[in-house]
């Protein structure tokens, strides 16, 4: 396999695979590496909002047909994930365990990973009752109760695929105020299986084979309870996938790498797309419309 390309493309998720196949269209030879599965967290969406298509897409048909447009415009995709990345005169290297690659542009697409609670009994029952996957494993959660952790798009989301399954969803939100988008918050608050505990945050998760409930503090008054439930689906933000990144890119307080209006670093020719950006917005749109952005400003 070739070890020097015009670009490379770290991460395989939406924006990464778009500023891929964009670059690739234009005839340049792109390197794209990706260590675990195409499209990123969002092939755990069953169905994309507020991505403009005729009919209905899941997450990880989008990313499918992402991949295989870039496999057929001759894409060179690594399955290794990234130990560093590191600059050499105009060259950007990046190494895995096993090769090192080079290009004069490198567009940073890793996105983030999903946050835990990190409290008590959530490492050890996770898989057991604790999730972070509705689409994945609500349907084993038929006729039971479950806590949703979270008061964002992703929690609401899930929670609503998780109304399909499940009796009863408890959404247990730190503050008193959901922060998902306006169709989420009235379709969840129009459900009778919903609940929701404000100022309320999670302890523990406890049981023994399996998850048998939480324990649940009340921020106003810290009084704590202990709450039945048999699954726990945890959404508390991400946390960009930008440890590999060199000291001269600037990255603000969460790890999300500072950009310019070009979607430029402070490193010059390295940029910065998606989740792993610092002010993403989250929409599948924006991560297409950054992936095109930046291969076309890396290129030209």
């Amino acid at each position: 396999m070739s070890s020097k390309f015009d670009l490379i493309v770290i991460g395989a998720g939406i924006a990464g695979l778009t500023a891929a196949r964009c670059a690739a269209e234009r005839g340049k030879s792109v390197c794209l590496l990706e260590a675990e599965l195409m499209g990123g967290l969002v092939v755990n969406v069953g169905k994309l909002e507020g991505y403009p298509t005729v009919e209905d897409v899941s997450g990880i048909e989008l990313a499918m047909t992402l991949a295989e447009q870039c496999m057929t415009l001759g894409v060179q995709i690594t399955e290794e994930p990234v130990e560093s990345l590191s600059v050499e005169g105009d060259d950007k290297i990046v190494k895995t365990a096993a090769s090192e690659f080079r290009a004069p542009r490198v567009i940073v697409a890793s996105g983030a990973k999903l946050k835990q609670l990190g409290v008590p009994g959530e490492t050890e029952l996770y898989g057991r009752g604790v999730s972070q996957c509705a689409f994945c494993d609500g349907a084993m959660f038929a006729g039971q109760e479950v806590v949703v952790v979270g008061g964002g798009d992703a929690a609401l989301q899930e929670a609503l695929h998780l109304a399909e399954h499940c009796s009863k969803i408890t959404l247990v939100v730190r503050g008193n105020r959901l922060r998902a988008r306006q169709s989420y918050i009235t379709r969840a608050a129009d459900d009778p299986k919903f609940a929701f505990r404000w100022n309320t945050v999670v302890e523990a998760v406890e049981g023994g084979d399996g998850v048998e409930g939480v324990m649940l503090r009340d921020t106003q008054n810290d009084t704590t309870e202990s709450f039945a439930c048999t699954g726990v689906f945890v959404f508390v933000g991400v946390a960009p996938n930008t440890e590999y990144l060199p000291e001269s890119v600037e990255c603000d307080e969460a790890g999300g790498a500072v950009v310019s209006a070009s979607l430029e670093t402070s490193e010059t020719g390295i940029y910065a797309v998606g989740a792993a950006r610092s002010g993403y917005l989250g929409q599948v749109a924006n991560a297409v419309g950054e992936g095109t952005a930046a291969a076309i400003a890396a290129l030209y």
